[in-house]
């Protein structure tokens, strides 16, 4: 069987800027590997749903293809969006094509390092923020505050959880910090890409008095990311019955 090509699947936002991050990971990755077929696809905002740009790369590669979720969180997309496309996919291929999917970019444990360069960069911040969207679903910020509980013994100072969406929200969290009496803090985006949400993110700190705030890179501008990503192409692929 020949080497299989990737596929980086990402969300997808009417905001150029992911999309043309995504398209660097992917040409970076191709160039790590010698030129070996690396493509983009995307599940929203995209003219095609992603099962007919999944048969297009197929058509084109005529290779074994292992996609990899470009996301940070086990939600819908994840566990439902994806595989449900692939399936829709196989069912218009031949039989002969195999379809592989990865494990998710979050469940790296890799991810903690990245975060932990992040603040040993800043290392004026007497205590950081890690940020990320935020669900409603039961256990939906587990993994999240699972890595904010891990990262003060690697970094020495507290590091919390926030949310966007949920509580415990970015403002209560800088609130807790001020009361305790931080003058320098830190929040980390924990966002694959810059976008309007983390535009909001940076106005919300901008227009804040208090304590100096330090708004991190999200992932993508972390130099481990791409080794994250290479090593996710030794893991086993996810079970996948579609």
């Amino acid at each position: 069987m020949s080497s299989p090509a990737y596929l980086l699947v990402a969300h997808g936002s009417r905001d150029p800027r992911p999309a043309q991050i995504v398209d660097h990971l992917a040409a970076r990755m191709r160039e790590r590997l010698g030129g070996h077929p690396v493509g983009t696809a995307a599940l929203d905002c995209q003219p095609q749903p992603l099962h007919e740009q999944l048969q297009q790369f197929c058509q084109q590669v005529r290779s074994p293809v292992q996609i990899l979720p470009l996301f940070l969180l086990p939600g819908v997309h994840v566990r439902e969006d994806i595989p449900e496309e692939v399936a829709i996919a196989r069912s218009q291929l031949p039989d002969s094509q195999t379809i592989e999917i990865l494990p998710y970019l979050g469940s790296h444990e890799g991810l903690s390092q990245v975060l932990r360069e992040q603040i040993q960069a800043q290392p004026d911040c007497q205590a950081w923020i890690l940020l990320a969207h935020g669900s409603r679903r039961p256990g939906g910020n587990a993994p999240i505050e699972a890595l904010a509980a891990q990262l003060p013994e690697q970094v020495g100072c507290p590091v919390r959880p926030a949310y966007w969406s949920v509580e415990p929200s970015l403002e209560m969290q800088l609130n807790d910090y001020q009361q305790a009496g931080y003058e320098r803090v830190g929040v980390l985006p924990y966002f694959l890409c810059p976008g309007g949400l983390t535009d909001a993110i940076g106005e919300q700190l901008r227009s804040r008095s208090g304590p100096h705030l330090y708004l991190s890179d999200t992932l993508s501008e972390s130099p481990h990311l791409m080794e994250v990503l290479l090593d996710l192409r030794q893991r086993v692929p996810v079970p996948f019955a579609g």
